[in-house]
This record gives C-alpha cells, sequence and structure tokens, in this order.
C-alpha cells in the first residue's frame, strides 16, 4: 500500500511509556479489542497496535468510527498508570492533551473539545476513545484508541462536528507515518509527565487548548440537555458549566452536543 508504514523507524522515534513494540496490520477489526485482548494476555505497558483499516472501529457512546484504507491513522497503546479507579477520571483529558501536542509538532493548530475531541476551527480532526479494566480497587490497564483523518474527510451521516483532515489542514500531503509518530511521542511524553507530576500540569495544558473556553455551550447530561457557558476543567477534569441562572455545575460524564454559532471557537 502507497504511504505504508515502517514499524522499525516508528518504534525507534517512540519516548516511554509509549515506547513500544508497534504491530501494525493491513486490516483488523478493532484494534481497541485486539489490545484489550492481549492487555488480559499480560502484555507490557506501551504496546501499540494499528491498521490501515478497521471493520468494526467505534468511537464513544457505540458510534461506528468511518475511515478510507489507508486514509487515516487508527492506533490504540495499552497503558498500565499506577492508580486506582477512582484517579483515572483525567486518563482521557492527558490522552486528548497528548494527542495535540504531537499533532503540533507539525504545524496543526489543534483545539480540544471536552473531553477529548481533537479539532480544528470547529471541525473535528480526531477521535479518542479509552476503555479500562480495573483489579479490585486498582486500574489493571487502559487501552487508549485513536482515530486520526489524514488525506480525505469521511462522510458521516448524523455526525455532531463537521470533519477535517490533516492534509486539508496543512494543505499538503503529509506521510501518515510522520502522524502517527507524531501522536505516539506526544502520548508518550504526556502520559509520561502525569505519571511523574500528577494532574495540574495537565489541566493547565488542556486549558491552553480549550477551544470552548467562554463558549456558549449545549452538553448531554444522561436524557437531559444542560445549557450555559464553558468555564474550562475543574481539577479533575470535570466540564465547567455556569449555567443560565449563574451556577456553575461540573460535568464528570456528557459530551458536548453543540456550540452557539454566535459565540464561535476560541482562536487558538
Amino acid at each position: 500500500m502507497p504511504d505504508a508504514i515502517d514499524v522499525a523507524r516508528v518504534e525507534a522515534r517512540l519516548v516511554a511509556p509509549v515506547s513500544g513494540p508497534v504491530v501494525w496490520a493491513r486490516e483488523v477489526g478493532s484494534t481497541n479489542d485486539l489490545i484489550a485482548m492481549r492487555a488480559r494476555g499480560g502484555a507490557p505497558e506501551g504496546l501499540v497496535i494499528g491498521a490501515d483499516f478497521q471493520t468494526h472501529g467505534r468511537g464513544r457512546r457505540g458510534r461506528v468510527w468511518a475511515a478510507a484504507a489507508g486514509d487515516a491513522v487508527l492506533f490504540s497503546v495499552l497503558l498500565r498508570p499506577a492508580r486506582t479507579g477512582g484517579e483515572v477520571g483525567l486518563l482521557p483529558i492527558v490522552a486528548a492533551v497528548g494527542v495535540a501536542e504531537g499533532l503540533s509538532a507539525l504545524g496543526v493548530p489543534v483545539g480540544l473539545v471536552w473531553p477529548n475531541d481533537v479539532s480544528v476551527d470547529g471541525k473535528k480532526l480526531a477521535g479518542i476513545l479509552c476503555e479500562l479494566a480495573s483489579a479490585g480497587q486498582q486500574l489493571a490497564w487502559a487501552v487508549v484508541g485513536v482515530g486520526i483523518n489524514v488525506r480525505t474527510t469521511p462522510a458521516l451521516a448524523g455526525g455532531r462536528w463537521r470533519p477535517t483532515s490533516v492534509d486539508e489542514v496543512l494543505g499538503a500531503d503529509v506521510p501518515r507515518e510522520e502522524v502517527l509518530v507524531a501522536a505516539l511521542r506526544g502520548l508518550g511524553e504526556w502520559f509520561g509527565r502525569w505519571y511523574a507530576d500528577g494532574d495540574a500540569e495537565i489541566i493547565a495544558a488542556y486549558g491552553r487548548r480549550d477551544a470552548l473556553m467562554g463558549c456558549a455551550v449545549s452538553v448531554s447530561v444522561g436524557d437531559a440537555t444542560l445549557a450555559g457557558v464553558a468555564e474550562g476543567l475543574h481539577a479533575d477534569g470535570a466540564l465547567r458549566v455556569r449555567t443560565t441562572h449563574g451556577t456553575v455545575v461540573a460535568v464528570t460524564s456528557g459530551e458536548v452536543t453543540g456550540v452557539d454559532a454566535t459565540s464561535g471557537y476560541r482562536a487558538l
């Protein structure tokens, strides 16, 4: 396949804890499922499994992640953070920061839409799906699945955001291998910082790329919709929303379903 991934070159440029090995396939069902299977078998932290095409790729809330063969970078990473189940709420935030910071090294002006959508000017560039398994109170392992549009933008019926791609944003054909390495290095660097230094630096880094700060938003929370103005993240990664009544609500589980066009996205 043109623009193939050379795993040896990729592995040579990675940083701990996302240091490989890297396994790449032409086609799989789901890279997240393959990582989870390896994790249950005792695979070490840092394992990366990627593919040119997924037949059963998925996003948050059971949505389908669609990408034509060779158009996207699709991969999952195995992590084993030394955290309890109650301390991993920030994991999707760390993943979002890592991917965003990695892509920014390529010149992509990335913003973040809570909890972990990666966007450029309100258009979705990449999605992240984190899945966890616990052993008692301790986190046993975590899978961070990432899909980045590189070539074309997929046509998605009923999508919340318009899509974009690395090539569209930069106006040039960027090798998929470079996109993969950038994202993996970003993940390695920022998960390493989280392990070593804790939460505060992650929240600050997210804030610098928070595309929703100060915007009027609608947030789906269970069966209800919360409307208000986004005011950044709480220390635990929850989205702070100031309602029309002036009350600040910390949303720990939900998703942003709309941004008021008159308020716009924050310029990054």
